[in-house]
């Protein structure tokens, strides 16, 4: 059998492989918003809390319960695997939300409403005033985006005479969707926007509203060609599915104008609507002014006054939903987004969700900006990004590194960067935490290995330009490393010096302020035995590399809501266990690993090590022992609520 392939195949499927390589994701929410009428519910119902003054009782702010509905059918073109996979991502996504952001819950089913435009045929002005008088004969339902709500998920339709007060009931409302914050529903489609944009992994809308305002259900679209087994990549469609279900809870342009001010709320004042989120600056820049965002700002900066900058390409006359390339590189909330291991839930965007007033964000959730630390008010103008002595912008096309250090990087631009230059990841063999990579003889791949600028040589004078080289690295204290090249002892190498290496010709520079931050010297032997048990084990290879740290323990499950312990339930139970572990440690969920044995109930053994499929991050250096370091007091480490089993605790 022969199978022939058009030019426009071969070329997309050409793009297809380059953009998955690359790693980037572009996205189209701004127009996708265009296209998505949004229904809301004008009265407020019993089903709908007001929102609660803050000084009441944290109680009133539940974690939120994101609720996935799949309406794949026939037409995805895609096998029980890869649907599976979907499923995995999608429950670590609604995980990750839950841990981050909390809600004032309703009560009883989550119920969506009808848009009274499309199915009544006309209202009455008085005395039943903007009630239903005759119900479209042609109506067909409600729909978020291009996917049909069921009608089970909906209100009824009712219809009032001119004089009584009782309506007559045409369709009965729905069952609702229990234990339910935010509908999602997931669609699995090749559709027009897909094939038009082959970058783009996936989009999202909202499409219905509570009365303060809030998101309560959205759908996502996932473009089957990026779930095909040959270009499908786990980590890209966490990252993707997570930018985007940011967009329809509340990070959108349209939903500005809804967030609310609450600042009041202390006080024992209601919240209101905000006068206004966006503004522009001096230079035309549209910014979002809320409080909280401009403090995180400010100390990001390290000035204050500062709003955060939104993305201003094909918008130069009103405000993006994604923040500007220039200002946030490294953010999830980037129109484009960066590798999945260089991107980060970041502090201002999580401020921006306290901002909405509809969420309380988890102060203890770990996330960082390394993008512009520090680097004041003129940090990221198109007239100031010349200055490569920043550290953060370059010029030339030379090679170097990226600012997290994790991978090597070429100097150049994009279509959202104004002509300003930065290091982006090489799109082949730069990961330098990735040993199967090879360079130059001094350099060495693997997971400890961080870029390094260099023109180091062997027996030779260093006639060579600086550029990014991978060498080993081991942190001694907060920016404080050491550093080890290929046949070399270990290297003081203290932070924003220039140093030599015994052996070699050259220099190399040490970065500073992004290597070994908030590291803490472990203290495994303050471990109780009687709940989790740990230890650190060591790996060398070819006696060059150093220790890596792994951690392997057990831990115990308990759950107060019963259930009958099926292979399907336990295996669920694991994959939610092993997200929380990794969220309250602060590492990925990558790193850790288990299997379930049917004999030991809900024991597990986890074991957390770093691989060629978990890159590592910035604070990776010490993920093993934080995970060893969660119950120094003895007690159980981990309590979380969970929308299937309930209260969970993690011995």
């Amino acid at each position: 059998m022969t199978v022939s392939f058009s030019m426009f195949q071969i070329y997309r499927l050409v793009w297809l492989s380059f953009m998955t390589s690359m790693c980037l994701s572009a996205c189209i929410h701004d127009s996708v918003l265009q296209e998505t009428p949004v229904v809301s519910s004008n009265i407020i119902s019993s089903r709908v809390p007001r929102l609660f003054p803050r000084s009441t009782s944290s109680d009133y702010f539940q974690p939120l319960r994101v609720t996935p509905w799949y309406l794949l059918g026939e037409n995805a073109f895609i096998s029980q695997g890869q649907i599976r996979q979907l499923k995995i991502a999608l429950q670590e996504v609604t995980q990750m939300l839950s841990s981050t952001l909390s809600v004032h819950r309703s009560e009883g089913s989550l119920l969506l409403n009808r848009d009274i435009s499309r199915f009544c045929r006309s209202v009455w002005r008085a005395p039943n005033d903007n009630k239903c008088a005759y119900m479209q004969t042609s109506y067909q339902g409600e729909k978020c985006l291009d996917v049909t709500i069921p009608d089970f998920h909906l209100q009824g339709v009712k219809v009032w005479s001119d004089l009584e007060k009782e309506p007559r009931t045409v369709i009965e409302d729905g069952a609702g969707v229990p234990d339910t914050d935010f509908l999602l529903y997931v669609q699995v489609a090749q559709t027009q926007k897909c094939a038009a944009q082959p970058s783009v992994i996936a989009y999202a809308s909202y499409c219905q509203q509570d009365p303060t305002g809030r998101p309560l259900a959205g759908v996502i679209v996932f473009c089957t060609d990026h779930l095909r087994e040959e270009e499908y990549n786990q980590r890209h469609i966490i990252q993707v599915a997570l930018h985007e279900l940011l967009h329809t809870l509340g990070f959108s342009s349209s939903l500005y104008a809804s967030w609310l001010d609450c600042s009041l709320a202390e006080y024992g004042e209601a919240c209101s609507s905000r006068t206004r989120v966006t503004n522009t600056d001096e230079n035309g820049q549209f910014r979002i002014y809320t409080p909280t965002v401009m403090q995180k700002m400010g100390e990001h900066l390290g000035v204050e006054g500062v709003g955060a900058p939104l993305e201003n390409k094909g918008f130069p006359n009103l405000a993006s939903s994604h923040w500007e390339s220039r200002f946030f590189q490294g953010s999830i909330m980037t129109a484009l987004l960066s590798p999945p291991h260089l991107t980060h839930l970041d502090p201002i965007t999580l401020a921006a969700f306290t901002d909405m007033g509809w969420y309380k964000v988890n102060a203890t959730i770990k996330s960082q900006l390394m993008w512009g630390k520090g680097a004041g008010r003129y940090f990221g103008l198109p007239t100031t990004c010349q200055d490569s002595s920043t550290g953060f912008f370059c010029t030339g096309s030379k090679l170097g590194c990226h600012h997290l250090h994790l991978d090597k990087g070429n100097c150049s631009t994009d279509s959202y960067l104004e002509g300003c230059h930065i290091y982006s990841p090489l799109i082949h063999g730069g990961e330098c935490w990735r040993h199967q990579n090879s360079g130059d003889p001094d350099e060495i791949f693997h997971a400890q290995s961080r870029c390094f600028y260099s023109n180091l040589t062997k027996g030779a004078s260093p006639n060579q330009e600086f550029r990014g080289r991978c060498y080993l690295h081991q942190c001694l204290g907060e920016n404080h490393f050491q550093v080890k090249v290929h046949e070399s002892e270990w290297t003081d190498c203290p932070a924003g010096a220039w140093i030599q290496v015994a052996g070699y010709e050259g220099f190399i520079q040490c970065p500073s302020g992004c290597l070994c931050l908030g590291f803490q010297t472990p203290h495994v032997a303050t471990l109780t035995p009687t709940y989790v048990t740990g230890q650190i084990t060591t790996v060398k290879e070819n006696n060059v590399y150093p220790t890596e740290g792994i951690v392997q323990f057990r831990v115990q499950v308990e759950v107060s809501q019963r259930h009958k312990w099926t292979s399907e339930i336990k295996s669920f139970l694991l994959d939610e266990v092993l997200g929380v572990i990794a969220q309250k440690a602060g590492v990925q969920r990558c790193f850790l690993q288990s299997h379930m044995k049917e004999d030991l109930d809900l024991s597990f053994a986890i074991v957390g090590k770093w691989s060629t499929d978990c890159p590592p991050t910035p604070e990776a250096d010490t993920a093993a022992f934080s995970l060893l370091t969660l119950n120094q007091d003895g007690a159980p480490y981990i309590i979380y609520n969970s929308s299937y089993f309930s209260t969970v605790s993690i011995r």
